[in-house]
């Protein structure tokens, strides 16, 4: 046995089963293709329609530095803890396991990503029928009817500008396409709409019926398409419209205004999974990736596309109004995203490059991001309920999806629904959020959550990840406070009683698995045990968990009877150690069988000289 693995054996920091796994991919901590994985995963859950424009200002975005500040202390904490359980247990029941409180948690994130789910539904519609619709010679939204006399199109609006004469966005093309093909009394559009709903969920079902693995590269070639697509465009932009392209940079950059924290969170629980149910790699990732490590480089990727993506929509909005006036400010990213921005690319050159990589990008982001979410839905309900085939529950969540997105996209088909009926989301997430934790880092503990790490991992939580888990609770139950406040001062009274009722149904679900809960125990005489984890919390393997429980830190440190002096990785020491290695031990007990047969052959050797001495010889 070799030097380093007598070593670990000695400490008792793991199991064979983690010894020769650690040991078969010494390096897979940092190795490339786990941490790729993790990225691929993440950005595809982190594609939800509401974070392609972050930073651009153009409507109501975040300031850059608001949002890095957020995701490092709230996104990034949030992530590491919530995936470093998935990798220790590897398995979606265990959040039971961890503490029986949190199967009510459970299913109200289970709820917040279904809603979270069939809002991003309608935006994949939309984006399919104006991708299909750009392949026209001359997209609908750029002509106008023979009927409509007071439209003017796309090239009438040019020939002003050539004059030096601006146009009012409401009589474009643009504006009356946008109003007919969203208003819910226009049957054609109506059916459109509903027959591509149909055609989504059947794509839906379609991927995420493939293998796991397959799952892995359907990912990747969404990541390398959206990531090349939206360098190339930069560069089109940087060479067509400098003015345009450095007035984007200096507007992003631009840390002035009001703080915009509360707005921040928002998008970074949409990327961080903070009260939904999370990424998750479905066991396809090393179990000893460095987790913090692999998120930290994932929050950097995520924020140079999206800060890319921002520059994008501000370069284009800013051509826009070289030649439109935009009545008001007061308008959605809906309105952004499908009337104005496509408007705006036919004054450019190479517009249907534009055209493509809005819409493919959203297309492409936005379908795979739905099909991730249905996917970790199904991982969710196959561990409730084992005896179903997870492809059979891949098909019900779609049939019911299709349900519900008929009349949901009914009430989305108003101009302004879209980003009305998030507010009740947004509070929830950062309320289930909270509690996740709470939980987690209060009453499992956070002594004990740094020795999983430790155990599993070989490295200890800096003190940065540390008091990071242990004021994240404080923090999320301040933003729902705040955001309560705020939703109950909404002059809306339609928006802010649907944000209520949504609120109340997420917490009567919550409180019914819970009281359920309580029940169990109660009956058991056992309410103690609430507050506890469960004896199958941990590794999947039996042996590891066994060691995790006898597992102490004091003990793996503690080698010789003298101070230390720490040489190596593995604090050898400079006295005897306690126990001794194999090779001394043989080498020691062969030396003294050695002298032994010296001794006995001394021995031998003169009673067999005074044996050979006749009885009546002389003494």
């Amino acid at each position: 046995m070799s030097r380093t693995n007598t070593a670990l054996l000695e400490m008792g920091s793991s199991s064979l089963s983690l010894i020769s796994g650690k040991r078969e991919s010494e390096d897979s901590h940092f190795r490339w293709q786990s941490i790729m994985k993790f990225i691929y995963f993440g950005f595809t859950y982190s594609a939800s329609i509401y974070n392609f424009d972050i930073f651009s200002k153009v409507c109501h975005n975040v300031r850059l530095i608001d949002f890095i500040l957020m995701e490092a202390t709230v996104g990034l904490s949030y992530m590491c803890m919530d995936s470093f359980i998935k990798q220790f247990t590897r398995r979606y029941d265990c959040y039971w396991f961890l503490n029986p409180l949190l199967r009510g948690i459970s299913y109200g994130r289970f709820l917040q990503t279904i809603y979270f789910l069939l809002l991003n539904i309608n935006y994949v519609v939309d984006c399919l029928r104006f991708f299909i619709g750009s392949f026209r010679e001359v997209p609908p939204w750029s002509m106008c009817e023979n009927s409509n006399s007071s439209c003017l199109s796309a090239q009438d609006v040019l020939y002003k500008c050539h004059d030096n004469i601006t146009t009012w966005f409401g009589t474009t093309s643009a504006s009356y396409y946008y109003i007919e093909a969203f208003s819910v009394m226009d049957r054609n559009a109506l059916t459109t709409r509903l027959f591509m709903t149909f055609v989504i969920w059947m794509l839906v079902f379609f991927i995420a019926s493939v293998s796991e693995e397959s799952i892995v590269k359907i990912f990747r070639l969404a990541f390398m398409f959206r990531a090349l697509s939206t360098l190339i465009t930069m560069g089109f932009l940087l060479l067509s419209v400098e003015a345009e392209a450095k007035k984007g940079f200096s507007v992003i950059l631009d840390i002035s205004g009001p703080n915009t924290f509360m707005l921040s969170l928002r998008y970074v629980a949409y990327a961080y999974g903070i009260g939904l149910m999370g990424p998750y790699d479905f066991g396809l990732m090393s179990p000893y990736t460095m987790i913090d490590t692999a998120a930290i480089i994932f929050s950097a990727t995520f924020t140079f596309f999206a800060f890319i993506r921002s520059w994008i929509v501000n370069t284009l909005f800013s051509v826009l109004t070289r030649c439109i006036v935009v009545e008001t400010k007061h308008y959605s990213t809906h309105a952004l995203l499908f009337a104005m921005l496509p408007f705006g690319t036919e004054f450019l050159h190479a517009h249907k490059l534009y055209i493509f990589y809005l819409y493919g990008n959203l297309l492409i982001g936005t379908l795979f991001f739905v099909t991730n979410l249905v996917l970790v839905l199904s991982k969710f309900l196959s561990y409730e309920f084992r005896s179903v085939k997870q492809v059979y529950i891949v098909g019900l969540l779609c049939c019911g999806g299709l349900a519900f997105s008929i009349p949901l996209l009914i009430l989305i088909s108003q101009v302004h629904a879209a980003n009305t009926l998030t507010h009740g989301i947004d509070i929830m997430m950062a309320y289930l959020g909270g509690f996740f934790v709470a939980i987690v880092m209060w009453l499992y503990g956070l002594e004990k959550f740094a020795t999983d790490i430790q155990f599993w991992l070989a490295f200890r939580p800096t003190r940065f990840w540390t008091i990071s888990w242990a004021l994240l609770p404080v923090a999320l139950f301040a933003l729902t406070i705040a955001k309560l406040v705020e939703i109950l001062t909404l002059d809306n009274e339609i928006l802010k009683w649907t944000a209520v009722a949504w609120m109340v149904l997420t917490l009567v679900v919550v409180a019914i698995m819970n009281v359920r809960v309580m029940v169990g125990f109660l009956m058991n005489n056992n309410l103690t045990s609430l507050f506890k984890s469960n004896k199958h919390y941990g590794p999947p393997d039996t042996e590891d968990r066994k060691r995790r429980l006898y597992y102490s830190e004091f003990t793996r440190l503690r080698k010789c009877r003298h101070n230390c002096l720490v040489i190596d990785e593995w604090f050898d020491c400079n006295h005897q150690s306690i126990s001794l290695s194999n090779k001394t031990s043989l080498s020691s007990s062969s030396s003294e069988a050695s002298l032994l047969n010296i001794y006995d052959a001394k021995t031998s050797s003169r009673l067999r000289s005074i044996g050979t001495l006749s009885p009546h010889s002389p003494t």
